[in-house]
């Protein structure tokens, strides 16, 4: 259980790197900050942290900023771009070598490289020697005169740990002396990810750091920057992170969901929403949510867990299936009228079919997309069959006969009422002297050429009386005519 204080309001963040689209892993993350600063009556800031000049790409901050959209998570403020900050973090380290708390290193790439491999071969963790922590103040100078290339680093204070209390973990203490003084500043001038963080958030106002626990040596790092700057810092609470069911952890490289994939396969964006919150433990999960501000207000921060959560995808598309047939009709209607053909029959309904059609399709489909395959059954003039299907209605043409007879009372242009429908079945069925799956399955097949769909009843309420006789007289007109030539 966490430890969250009783209030807020919580100012948090979403930090993410424009150097790939979002995956379900960190979108979790940015989830709960949302739902956190909801909650607490707070903040939820967006930042994109594009120091990273090689791998940064427009197309990948368009993507973020899309994803976050259809997520329904807007930033309460513009967002932030740390690369037009940079005068921010000069600022800052500045400061810090005036007072000795930063120093320049002219360490080549090669001499780090040989480092690392000399700390791997003791088994030891890779950290910076120390080699330009001790030069002396004359040599210092002498190579800052000439020039030279050089970065500039903190220097770690001579404490043996940090500690800090984690809102979800509880105490931390790392050995501060486990990374060795790090970089601040990069011998191109921009900025390293521990000082960006540390003086964007100060200057941001966020006062709670919601992340992965990936990043407690991180947060170890940042805490002795912002003593060395005098800020006060954040609280920080570390989640367990997201897995997949090998027990890995998710990520963009491990080929984990985007979402313009869960986009691409219909997931609903509020059941992607309240399935990664509730994966956290601070939201019901039989619950169906309407919105996200109703998922705030259900959100208990006291619950966050501090192990990992195990994703499936099963689960996931089970509970936006749920939510799909839970929607508001009348929305899903409108993104059909926007995204069908103009030549689609859809737009030749009136409003009450549309309605009827909409809400009984759905129960047989687990998104719009399905939704989508469905509607020619209703919209075109023939049904397609497999040799299959007419190999089993050859057999079952009494039937058919039947259903004809019984449709021909009713006008073209009506659509039965549920007790109609109920009425004709019964008929047929008497009739034919069929039942059950022998009176149910050919009328099935030769309304809509398939073994699936809606109730047979509900069927046959969709269909105009007229589009249902041609259907039939059309399976027929077929064994008429083979038994013609024959």
């Amino acid at each position: 259980m966490s430890n969250f204080k009783t209030g807020g309001p919580f100012v948090t963040r979403f930090a993410p790197s424009p150097t790939g689209g979002l995956h379900l892993g960190n979108v979790r993350t940015a989830i709960l900050n949302h739902l956190l600063a909801r909650q607490s009556g707070g903040k939820f800031l967006l930042r994109l942290e594009d120091t990273d000049q090689e791998r940064s790409t427009f197309a990948a901050e368009a993507a973020i900023l899309w994803s976050m959209s259809w997520l329904g998570l807007v930033p309460d403020e513009p967002v932030r771009h740390q690369s037009l900050r940079l005068h921010l973090y000069r600022r800052a380290v500045d400061g810090l070598v005036a007072e000795d708390r930063a120093y320049p290193c002219f360490c080549t790439d090669a001499e780090l490289e040989q480092d690392r491999k000399e700390a791997a071969a003791r088994n030891l963790p890779p950290r910076y020697s120390g080699r330009c922590a001790r030069m002396s103040r004359e040599e210092r100078a002498e190579r800052l005169n000439r020039g030279d290339a050089h970065a500039l680093r903190f220097r770690l204070p001579e404490k043996p740990e940090v500690s800090f209390k984690d809102l979800i973990k509880g105490q931390i203490t790392l050995p501060a002396g486990a990374f060795g003084d790090f970089v601040l500043l990069r011998s191109s001038g921009w900025p390293s990810y521990n000082l960006a963080v540390v003086v964007d958030d100060a200057d941001m106002g966020v006062n709670l750091v919601l992340r992965g626990e990936d990043h407690l040596t991180n947060t170890a790092r940042q805490i002795l920057l912002y003593d060395a700057l005098g800020l006060t810092a954040p609280a920080f609470a570390h989640h367990g992170l997201l897995m997949d069911p090998d027990g890995k952890k998710l990520s963009k490289r491990s080929g984990a969901l985007s979402i313009p994939e869960c986009m691409e396969m219909g997931l609903e964006p509020l059941a992607v929403v309240q399935y990664l919150a509730s994966l956290s433990g601070a939201l019901p999960t039989k619950n169906l949510f309407t919105s996200l501000d109703e998922m705030a207000r259900a959100f208990n921060p006291f619950a966050l867990g501090r192990g990992n959560a195990v994703m499936s995808l099963d689960e996931l598309t089970a509970l936006s299936a749920r939510v799909f047939r839970a929607a508001n009709p009348a929305d899903q209607i409108r993104q059909l009228d926007e995204t069908l053909p103009a030549e689609s029959a859809w737009h030749e309904f009136d409003p009450q079919v549309r309605l009827h059609l909409l809400t009984s399709l759905r129960e047989n489909a687990a998104n719009l997309h399905e939704l989508r395959a469905l509607l020619p059954l209703f919209t075109e003039k023939e049904a397609r069959f497999t040799s299959g299907a007419l190999t089993e209605l050859a057999g079952s043409l009494p039937v058919l006969a039947a259903l004809d007879q019984g449709m021909s009372a009713h006008s073209p242009n009506s659509r039965l009422e549920k007790d109609a429908a109920g009425a004709v079945l019964r008929g047929t069925g008497e009739k034919a002297g069929a039942k059950g799956r022998k009176l149910y399955h050919p009328i099935r097949l030769a309304l809509t050429g398939s073994e699936n769909g809606p109730e047979l009843a509900t069927l046959l309420t969709l269909l105009p009386a007229g589009l249902i006789r041609e259907r039939v007289q059309t399976v027929l007109n077929i064994f008429s005519h083979c038994n013609h030539k024959e």
